[in-house]
């Protein structure tokens, strides 16, 4: 009871000075990343705003302008008599639906004398004081004063250039284009809408007057207003806190850039705002906060608990220990350490885990050994006792063949005993190079080229079931130090089961893969039904298979080989969906494997 109870006080204890501290030093670090990011999100959404503006004002000023010096417009000084200037004017406003509001040429008298809405032919127009004059690309262009009235469903900005007389010196008239700032109005209602939440933004000219904004803006007619005088500074981008009225009770971030012009040119003196409340924008700071006060809560009450649990559990890998040793002689199950929080328990528990591990180890290589003793012995009395009258029956069945005399049954019946007599002895075969493999030649030799050959001697095989074979070979060739003839034989194995565990128009691929310096890695994969779960791990045992027609040996004898050359192979999943076989070979033979 009393080990409990300091369980139950140093738990307390611990969680309140090490939660306590993190979590204020956590909410004020929070707090400060969440407003630089904020700020900076806002500062680099203001400088894309801008440049977005500023191409947006180029081409339309740009359009104005090269209209007017095109030679349709001198219709005009002949007052449109075929109407092609009207025409004109119609079909650009069409090219460019919603964004011109009208398209006009004026005389010198203020007399619309052609236009994109015919209504408007023969009007006067009477325009207001300049507000900006800029300049294009081999030329300059008016802005005219802005008339903006609520709900802003239409926002004119008036665009202006000069048409030059082309037959004497001097002008002969204007042409106009009335922009809609309405698009650049939905483009930053779009822009205002962010997870964080509701962003205000605003377009100010050199005069700091609002003349664009977000619907919140508009809602609150705030255009043409001199509000945000002083909210951005003078130059460049950037952002900054300033005090939210009228928009916010709360201090605001403002994330500010200024107009730059495009290529040099159409540089209006104008500035965008994107303002958010931090009341708004630290909402997820405070809910943390509150989160960790009930997180706190819960793992105080569970403390009692923990520090009864934990007063068991250093008890309990001793007893784990104990209940092992005295079951590992009936049961030789591998230990399975429990954890502890005292050094010495640990250790103890990781000495007998890796005992027992090692153990587990050492059985199951005696198990392999003796699968390949009986493997041995198995080959040694076929090899004995049964090759000789083999060979003397294949002999006589091939003699039989030769007989003219003999019947068709009979034909049919010695060629079977001639299959199986073959099948037998190449069983024979597979049984004595299980039992005693050779010990590898080791040469230096392309690897490539012996992968080839056994490709090609596979060929024929995977023809007749149309399966492709391919090969993924680096450049330049890998070198390694290798027996060629055992090489050959285990790709031979692995493309073989393979072909026969493919259906029709299967899919194999070998892939060569420099690995490191030291080491190459093989992948042999196909696209079959793969391995199943329960099989990987007996895989590689002797006489296991999941053919009807296999004796298991072939990936066992794969196995020594490779193991011989001082490798490994591993089977898994192949990124074509079937079976992969991966295996590892050295570069160099650093000493003599056997």
């Amino acid at each position: 009871m009393r080990i409990q109870r300091i369980f139950l006080f140093s738990f307390l204890a611990l969680l309140f000075l090490g939660s306590a501290p993190i979590a204020a030093l956590s909410f004020y670090a929070s707090r400060v990343m969440l407003r630089h990011e904020i700020a900076n999100s806002l500062e680099n959404d203001a400088a894309m705003l801008m440049k977005q503006i500023d191409m947006l004002m180029f081409e339309r000023l740009q359009n104005v302008y090269s209209w007017s010096q095109l030679d349709i417009l001198q219709e005009g000084r002949i007052g449109d008599i075929d109407k092609r200037l009207a025409q004109f004017l119609e079909n650009m406003e069409q090219s460019y639906p919603g964004v011109y509001l009208g398209l006009f040429y004026l005389d010198d008298a203020n007399k619309i004398v052609a236009a994109s809405d015919s209504y408007l032919i023969g009007s006067y127009f009477r325009p207001q004081a300049d507000w900006i004059q800029t300049s294009v690309p081999h030329g300059q262009i008016v802005l005219e004063n802005l008339r903006l009235d609520p709900p802003y469903d239409h926002a004119p900005l008036s665009m202006r250039a000069s048409v030059p007389d082309k037959y004497s010196a001097g002008e002969h008239g204007r042409l106009y284009g009335i922009f809609n700032l309405k698009h650049i109005m939905q483009l930053f209602d779009r822009a205002s809408r962010v997870e964080s939440g509701q962003r205000y933004i605003v377009l100010l000219d050199a005069d700091d007057r609002a003349i664009a904004g977000s619907a919140e803006i508009r809602s609150r007619q705030m255009l043409l207003k001199q509000t945000f005088a002083g909210w951005g500074d003078s130059k460049g981008h950037g952002s900054k806190i300033h005090q939210g009225q009228p928009l916010s009770q709360a201090p605001v971030l403002v994330g500010y850039a200024h107009s730059q012009g495009y290529q040099a040119y159409a540089n209006l003196g104008w500035s965008i705002l994107i303002i958010q409340s931090t009341e708004q924008a630290f909402q997820s700071i405070w809910r943390l906060w509150w989160w960790f006060g009930c997180v706190f809560l819960i793992n105080s009450l569970i403390a009692a608990g923990i520090a009864h649990w934990l007063a068991r559990r250093i008890a309990s890998p001793i007893l784990d220990l104990t209940s092992w040793v005295r079951n590992f002689q009936t049961l030789p199950v591998s230990f399975k350490s429990s954890r502890a929080d005292i050094n010495e328990v640990q250790e103890l528990s990781q000495a007998f885990a890796q005992l027992s591990e090692d153990l587990e180890q050492s059985r199951q290589q005696v198990i392999h050994a003796a699968k390949l003793a009986v493997v041995g012995e198995m080959a040694a009395i076929m090899a004995h006792e049964v090759r000789t009258p083999l060979s003397i029956l294949q002999t006589s069945a091939q003699i039989l063949q030769a007989d003219v005399a003999l019947t068709e049954d009979g034909r049919d019946m010695s060629r079977i005993i001639v299959e199986e007599s073959a099948r037998l002895n190449r069983l024979i075969s597979t049984l004595l190079d299980c039992a005693r493999p050779r010990p590898p030649d080791m040469q230096a030799l392309m690897l490539e080229p012996v992968i080839e050959r056994a490709i090609e001697l596979l060929s024929k095989q995977a023809e007749n079931k149309s399966i492709a074979i391919e090969i993924v070979k680096p450049e330049p060739l890998t070198v390694i130090e290798a027996d060629e003839e055992l090489l050959v034989q285990v790709f031979l194995n692995l493309m073989l089961n393979a072909i026969q565990m493919l259906s029709a128009a299967g899919r194999i691929r070998v892939q060569v893969i420099a690995s490191d310096a030291d080491r190459v890695q093989i992948k042999v994969e196909d696209n079959g039904p793969g391995i199943a779960s329960e099989s990987s791990q007996r895989l590689f045992d002797p006489f296991f298979t999941t053919r009807d027609t296999g004796i298991g040996l072939g990936l066992t004898v794969t196995q020594q080989i490779v193991v011989a050359h001082g490798g490994s192979i591993a089977a898994g999943r192949s990124e074509l969906g079937g079976a992969c076989f991966t295996i590892f070979l050295p570069r160099r033979q650093t000493k003599n494997l056997c």
